[in-house]
């Protein structure tokens, strides 16, 4: 693994870059260095050199200053002119003032030169520096003579000893010049060595210069040129070998070899490439193999295709059929219920139309009850009278009896009406019951007309015990009739006798007041029976109404399951021949 690494191209490419930094990282030090070394120089110049001379320079100028100063006071002492002992306290106090002045910096003067040559790495700045702070030692010492001689010449002047102040003046003098003269020597020769020091520092900066060029082309060819060496060598030309390679193996070539031994990613690739066209080699074989074998496996998807479009025509066509069958035959049971729905329809309507009659009637009957009623209570109020109107009273017990006979008629007739309603309502529920029977044929399609037959099946069976109840009433209503009948009778024959039997006509006319009440009584529920008879009718003709509304919806859902069967059949068809096409 570490081999590998070693060996790898970009391992090889950080070695000429690692070089090529190399190269920038060793310009980049003579450059630091020479700069470093310049600056030195520079520094030295500047913080040493210049200051030491301007010091010196000074000091030079000072001195000068003091000495015509001195001049001056020598003057102005008595030896030439005479002036006032003011004037020459102020000449006193400045020489006083220059002296200090200059002490100070020849001592500045020797602590810069102390300090250069504490910090001075070059040899012969060393030696210049040390010769200039041997001297500065020295001026100094000559210097201390030098303001010695000068108070002792402010004291004479003080004193007014003129002869004593001439021979210390001419001392003066030679001293001035001998200090005067080391001052400007060591001037003149620090002045030298800075403007040496100046020149070599710009000597040393173009030398500098000049080698950091030559360096930094240097290093951009040997690196340009290893660079492309080893680009040309190592990268391109083993990469457009496999990229040949490479490119005749997606043209289907696989016999080209490659001959590339490096250990890089290169070698890396290339064992890639020849590990890749064994195995295209592998896949191209196994392709042929599945080719075939897929010919193989559509052959026998498509037979198996086949048979299952044989299977699903002889089962899927014949549940079809037989759905068509049967949608068939509910179309016509539904045609049949229709038709019965309208017939028990019709017959609904015409039993409703014979019970209004009948209810008519009974309200006549209900009517002649009540006159009735009120004829007897009028015999009542006048059996005292019966004497005197006895023919009266036999007309109107004649027009009783007819009355009577009247209700007794209407009676039978009622009797008739509810037979008839009684077969009526019989018809209705065998009807019903068939109906029923047709609805469990048609199963899920013909709830809804069970439901509707169920209705009318329990209409009919409240008419057949309404109409009973009626049967029943209309047999009382003619036990009264005959009744009346027979008591008017007896009041016909009891008339001629009216005269005799008084107490018995009030006894039969009370006991007909109560037979006339009960009949009242009768035909009144007779006639609330036949309105119930008649609202119980309609019921069945609304019930018959709903039931063919429902045939009909059934024979629409039973068309429309006939259509759907059909298309069905036809998709099938088509599913098939497409099944046997592909």
């Amino acid at each position: 693994m570490v081999s590998a690494t070693l060996n790898s191209v970009s391992t090889k490419i950080l070695g000429l870059v690692g070089f090529v930094c190399l190269a920038t990282i060793t310009v980049a030090t003579i450059g630091i260095l020479t700069m470093k070394d310049i600056g030195t120089e520079l520094t030295s110049i500047a913080e040493n050199d210049i200051p030491l001379t301007k010091n010196v320079n000074a000091v030079t100028a000072h001195q000068l200053e003091q000495s015509i100063l001195l001049e001056r006071m020598l003057r102005l002492g008595g030896i030439q002119v005479e002036v006032t002992d003011e004037r020459l306290k102020q000449l006193e106090d400045r020489i006083v003032e220059l002296t200090g002045t200059v002490k100070s910096e020849l001592k500045e003067s020797e602590e810069i030169a102390a300090e250069a040559l504490r910090h001075s790495t070059i040899a012969e700045e060393r030696e210049e520096i040390r010769l200039t702070l041997e001297r500065l030692k020295a001026i100094e010492t000559d210097y201390v003579s030098f303001d010695t001689h000068i108070r002792e010449i402010i004291e004479v002047i003080n004193d007014g000893k003129a002869d004593g102040a001439s021979q210390l003046a001419e001392m003066l003098v030679e001293e001035e010049k001998r200090f005067a003269k080391s001052l400007t020597d060591m001037a003149t020769e620090l002045d030298a060595f800075t403007a040496n020091a100046a020149r070599s520092a710009e000597e040393h900066e173009i030398a500098g210069t000049r080698n950091l060029m030559i360096i930094s082309i240097l290093s951009i060819l040997i690196g340009a040129a290893g660079a492309w060496l080893f680009a040309r060598i190592k990268i391109s030309q083993p990469l457009q070998s496999v990229a040949t390679a490479l490119g005749r193996l997606t043209a289907g070539d696989m016999t080209i070899e490659l001959n590339i031994k490096s250990r890089d990613e290169i070698g890396l690739v290339a064992d890639a490439y020849e590990k890749f066209k064994i195995t295209l080699i592998e896949i191209e074989r196994l392709r042929q193999e599945a080719i075939e074998e897929e010919q193989r496996i559509e052959q026998e998807k498509r037979d198996a295709t086949l048979r299952l479009a044989d299977e699903l025509e002889r089962t899927v066509k014949s549940v079809s059929d037989s759905v068509a069958d049967a949608v068939r035959d509910l179309e016509q049971t539904a045609a049949g219920i229709a038709a019965n729905s309208v017939q028990t329809s019709d017959r609904a309507n015409t039993v409703a139309a014979a019970a209004e009659q009948s209810s008519v009637s009974i309200q006549s009957v209900a009517g002649a009850a009540e006159e009735l009623n009120s004829s007897i209570q009028e015999i009542s109020r006048q059996v005292t009278d019966a004497l005197t109107i006895t023919n009266s009273t036999s007309d109107q017990a004649r027009a009783s009896t007819e009355t009577v006979e009247n209700l007794t008629s209407a009676a039978q007739r009622i009797d008739d009406v509810v037979s008839l309603i009684n077969d009526i309502a019989g018809q209705t529920n065998l009807l019903a019951l068939n109906a029923t029977i047709e609805a469990a044929r048609a199963g899920e399609a013909g709830k809804g007309f069970a439901v509707v037959a169920s209705e009318v099946k329990a209409l009919a069976t409240q008419t057949a015990k309404a109409t009973e109840d009626i049967r029943n009433q209309v047999e009382e209503l003619q036990a009264g009739s005959n009744y009346t009948r027979n008591a008017m009778l007896k009041v016909m024959e009891a008339i001629s006798q009216m005269d005799q039997q008084i107490a018995g006509i009030s006894a039969a006319v009370e006991e007909q007041t109560a037979v006339t009440s009960e009949i009242s009584r009768n035909v009144t529920e007779v006639a609330s029976g036949s309105t119930n008879i008649s609202e119980n009718i309609k019921d069945v003709s609304m019930g018959a109404s709903s039931a063919s509304a429902a045939s009909e919806e059934l024979r629409a859902t039973v068309a429309s399951l006939a259509s759907q069967s059909d298309m069905l059949n036809s998709q099938l068809d088509a599913f098939l021949l497409n099944i046997r096409a592909a």
